[in-house]
């Protein structure tokens, strides 16, 4: 494969996205050329001698050389894997999360290399690891204990400065409910602050740290946190059927019952007497239910896709012009994308054949008084919905659980 080079200013939009599908696929026929040199030069000299080898030639540290020769092994057990990858038809990233798979248990790797050839990242790491629940005879109990006993937490003060840094690696059922209470207090902590700019967001994340764990047990706020699931009924045998966390893991039933037992609200059904979801003009904040229904419904930052834990509620139809505080009207976005909307011009667009929201960089100065039609993520032609615009059913999973 060879890439020449080219002056990349004087390329046109559509020639520099081919050019960036060229590189990609250079990119991951050299991964897969380097692994296969690397698995050759560790059987010929030995595994010390190979990542030595990665540390002096490539400038790799010690442990980005151990990660590499850890990778090349898991590909060589991967034989479509690797296929795919020296052809340049899936990304590095999403062959070395099939390789894992494959190393963790039985994978059906045909049906992860297809999908890797469409979907993204993010996308496909929730699509890998449902694949791995639905190949297990536990219902992904397996999986949960392999990831329990690799949980690992270390403390150390740096030679350089020091100040403490802190690495730690949990469960997914730990990890929600850890980043749900870290949101939760960061929230708090940037509504207490007087001056916007007052603080960084990493800076409130370790004062958040800092209060959770230090702070008088009088004090604290992880109760306040809320640990979302999600769960369907099943009719036909009267039990909950695919319950979920925020972020997508299934849980086993033993431990979405547990959770349950737990909760702080009972199971509720959006859209009922007792959950209001449309507040008009009565307060310009969404309320706790609505922030649940929007958490369900858009799952995460309609814009990057960062997790729903760290996103704002947004009007589409901003409050100032007379926009309602109900659920057709909000969408969840992470800080930096409601920053693209306020100061960047961007706008809120919906599918009409998916019903999803996205957000699309628009040239208009006033994007409320026209909408030229660009294509949505999903591949159609969309414009924001007008403040008549008719509610959309709010009705997006018949169970809510809210754990502390």
């Amino acid at each position: 494969m060879c890439i020449p080079a080219v002056d990349e200013a004087q390329m046109s939009g559509p020639d520099l996205s081919r050019r960036l599908v060229e590189l990609g696929q250079a990119e991951s026929a050299i991964t897969a050329l380097k692994a296969k040199t690397l698995l050759a030069l560790s059987e010929r000299s030995g595994q010390g001698a190979a990542r030595q080898v990665a540390v002096e030639t490539l400038g790799a540290s010690s442990s980005q050389a151990r990660k590499a020769l850890m990778d090349a092994e898991r590909l060589s057990n991967a034989a479509e894997t690797a296929e795919a990858l020296q052809a340049g038809e899936i990304p590095t990233d999403h062959a070395r999360l099939i390789a894992r798979a494959a190393s963790e248990g039985p994978v059906n790797e045909a049906a992860l290399v297809e999908a890797a050839r469409t979907e993204d990242f993010g996308k496909f790491t929730r699509t890998v690891r449902d694949h791995q629940c639905e190949q297990t005879a536990d219902g992904g109990e397996s999986r949960r204990d392999r990831q329990r006993q690799r949980r690992t937490a270390s403390i150390r003060q740096s030679a350089h400065d020091g100040m403490y840094e802190l690495y730690a690696r949990f469960a997914s059922e730990a990890g929600n409910r850890i980043e749900a209470a870290l949101a939760a207090q960061e929230r708090s902590i940037r509504t207490r602050q007087d001056d916007a700019a007052a603080s960084t967001f990493g800076q409130r994340l370790a004062d958040a740290l800092e209060h959770l764990i230090c702070a008088e047990a009088e004090n604290r706020r992880p109760q306040g946190a809320k640990l979302i699931l999600t769960a369907n009924w099943d009719l036909l045998n009267q039990q909950m059927a695919d319950a979920r966390l925020l972020d997508g893991t299934p849980l086993t039933k033993a431990e979405a019952l547990r959770l349950a037992c737990h909760a702080d609200l009972l199971p509720c059904v959006f859209d009922t007497t007792f959950q209001t979801l449309d507040v008009g003009r009565k307060a310009r904040s969404a309320t706790e239910a609505q922030r649940a229904a929007l958490i369900l419904r858009d799952k995460h930052c309609i814009g990057c896709g960062k997790s729903a834990a760290w996103c704002e509620t947004h009007h589409i139809v901003p409050w100032q012009k007379g926009g309602l505080t109900k659920l057709d009207n909000l969408v969840l976005v992470c800080a930096a994308c409601h920053h693209d909307i306020h100061d960047r011009n961007w706008a809120v667009v919906r599918c009409p054949d998916t019903g999803r929201y996205s957000l699309q960089p628009m040239l208009d100065p006033d994007p409320f008084n026209s909408h030229p039609e660009e294509n949505c993520r999903d591949g159609c032609h969309n414009k924001p919905p007008p403040a008549t615009s008719r509610p959309r059913e709010p009705l997006l999973e018949p169970l809510l659980f809210s754990a502390a």
